[in-house]
């Protein structure tokens, strides 16, 4: 199980384990360390990727099944691995991708076009 984990999981994470299915073919999952459970996008800017998803709260259940956890920013990662050292092997950071959050739909645009290009480079 891949598993990208950012703050909230309302944009960056979602949007990487979405493209990540379109990159490789494999599902993958989301969730936020401090993630208001339940939580979306507001649909004036949710990207057509994140139709239907709701944020979930990371969870050392969550952490124990993952193969991967790929981390948004490697504050994220650093921050997990300290909280966690028992899963420290298998968390990663993407390249810091910018939160888009309140910064309109190109913002959001942008921040897709940068997780798909860390997504193909490291393919």
């Amino acid at each position: 199980m891949i598993l990208y984990v950012d703050y909230n999981d309302v944009c960056r994470a979602p949007l990487a384990a979405a493209m990540h299915a379109r990159v490789y073919g494999e599902h993958a999952y989301s969730a936020g360390v401090y993630a208001d459970e339940g939580a979306a996008v507001c649909d004036a800017v949710r990207p057509k990727l994140l139709d239907g998803h709701c944020a979930r709260r990371l969870s050392e259940s969550m952490l124990e099944k993952a193969d991967a956890v790929w981390c948004v920013t490697a504050a994220i990662a650093r921050h997990l691995a300290e909280e966690h050292p028992e899963y420290e092997s298998k968390i990663h950071a993407m390249e810091d991708i910018p939160d888009p959050s309140g910064m309109g739909k190109q913002a959001y645009a942008q921040c897709a076009e940068d997780i798909r290009r860390q997504l193909e480079e490291r393919r």
